[in-house]
């Protein structure tokens, strides 16, 4: 490393100048669009800092560059690292004794297989590399064994009855997954609901979300939008989604309704 420069960091630094001089963007207006110091804007374009991928697809996004970026700075940080709002997440949840997610889109990653993990990481990010998958695979794999425990939460799960038709990699990827769901559905530490595709004013179409209930400490709220997020503690926020969660409830299916959605879904995979 030549005059405290990074290849790596002074590599990705050309790529983000290049795009934001095609953008007709000066680094202080990019700086206020991320937002970000103008100053640090400079030091990241000439290698002095290492970008983080959050930085690097909020600065994609600002100038529209079409993934170029984010491809940028997946060849030349390799290897996935979490960002700092996740590395929380897994530190509360083997503190939980209660956990309560709900997501509109895809199986959440505690019942997640292997092939439906891939897959899905696979379709948010086409460019990642096979060593940042690997290793993603890897950190969701790991964060399941608190479900294994002999003292696991109650992890009670409500889902969309879209999730259960989202086609991820190959039938069997589908066909295995669903298999998963219905088995997991039936242990007494698991309840998962789904709600009806058809359901009108479907209050949780905005994101996905997950409530912690941790021992000595009150409830945690976990946000995950895109390539944002993070742990919570917030009072009002996580009031709001403790009766969030409620309102969905009351529009899912009970377990052994929802159990036979999953069922007959995993007929319905070609």
């Amino acid at each position: 490393m030549a005059n405290g420069v990074d290849p790596a960091a002074r590599k990705f630094g050309a790529e983000v100048r290049r795009q934001r001089e095609h953008a007709g963007l000066s680094q202080t207006k990019l700086a206020n669009l991320i937002p970000a110091s103008q100053a640090s804007i400079s030091d990241l374009e000439l290698g002095k800092t290492r970008c983080k991928k959050g930085m690097a697809e909020r600065i994609d996004a600002v100038l529209n560059s079409e993934g170029r970026i984010i491809a940028t700075w997946e060849v030349q940080y390799d290897v996935y690292e979490a960002p700092e709002w996740y590395r929380k997440l897994p530190a509360l949840e083997p503190r939980a004794t209660e956990i309560q997610q709900y997501h509109p889109l895809l199986v959440p990653g505690l019942l997640q297989t292997r092939d439906y993990m891939r897959a899905s990481i696979r379709a948010g990010s086409r460019t990642m590399s096979q060593a940042a998958v690997d290793a993603k695979i890897k950190e969701r794999t790991e964060r399941q064994e608190l479900l294994k425990r002999d003292d696991p939460p109650f992890f009670s799960v409500v889902l969309d009855e879209t999730v259960m038709y989202r086609r991820l990699g190959s039938t069997d990827t589908m066909r295995e997954q669903l298999e998963h769901l219905e088995r997991v559905s039936t242990e007494s530490h698991v309840q998962i609901q789904i709600i009806p595709a058809d359901t009108w004013d479907h209050p949780g179409l905005d994101h996905a979300f997950m409530l912690l209930k941790v021992p000595d400490a009150g409830t945690f709220l976990y946000l995950e939008t895109g390539s944002f997020g993070g742990v919570l503690v917030e009072r009002q926020i996580i009031d709001e989604h403790i009766s969030r969660m409620g309102d969905l409830r009351g529009f899912a299916l009970p377990p052994d309704q929802s159990r036979a959605l999953i069922r007959k879904a995993q007929g319905e995979v070609e």
